[in-house]
């Protein structure tokens, strides 16, 4: 079984016990699709991609486990640190890249190194897809048609 199927597990379970059906459907929707999306930026960038799916998986972790955002990017790391080493299948360094992509993925306003880039823009396209694009800062916004035209989308929804 591939590391990001057990991290998979590790959060499913961990989703198992939210009672409130909003969080629920959106620990669940968003964690899968910012992994798959972050999966799918890693292959583009020549990036580890298993890294990145799991990064996806437990960037938002914390939030889901407390049912709040507050500061969930930096404890989010912290959380996502200990699962990793709870699981015991990855090395210090995929450790390390997996904390800093967690601990940035909210600092879109900047850039950071490979794989924090890569969660940020999963997870922007995640949000960027499930709610009005108008409703997108101005960063967001440049943020998302950036990826888009990267991906081959040049019409996008914005040109609607």
């Amino acid at each position: 079984m591939k590391r990001v199927e057990y991290v998979d597990r590790f959060v499913s379970d961990v989703f198992r016990t939210i009672d409130d059906e909003k969080w629920l459907f959106r620990a669940v929707s968003h964690s899968h699709a910012v992994s798959r999306f972050a999966y799918l930026l890693a292959l583009r960038r020549g990036e580890d991609a298993e890294i990145a799916a799991v990064s996806g998986l437990l960037h938002d972790l914390y939030a889901y486990e407390h049912l709040d955002y507050n500061d969930h990017a930096h404890l989010g790391a912290v959380r996502a640190a200990e699962v990793l080493t709870l699981l015991g299948m990855f090395t210090e360094a995929e450790i390390d890249v997996v904390r800093a992509a967690v601990w940035h993925h909210d600092d879109l306003d900047r850039t950071d190194g490979p794989m924090d880039e890569i969660l940020k823009d999963a997870d922007m396209l995640d949000n960027s897809l499930t709610r009005p694009v108008d409703t997108l800062k101005p960063h967001e916004q440049m943020r998302f048609r950036t990826v888009m035209s990267e991906l081959g989308i040049v019409q996008c929804i914005f040109n609607q």
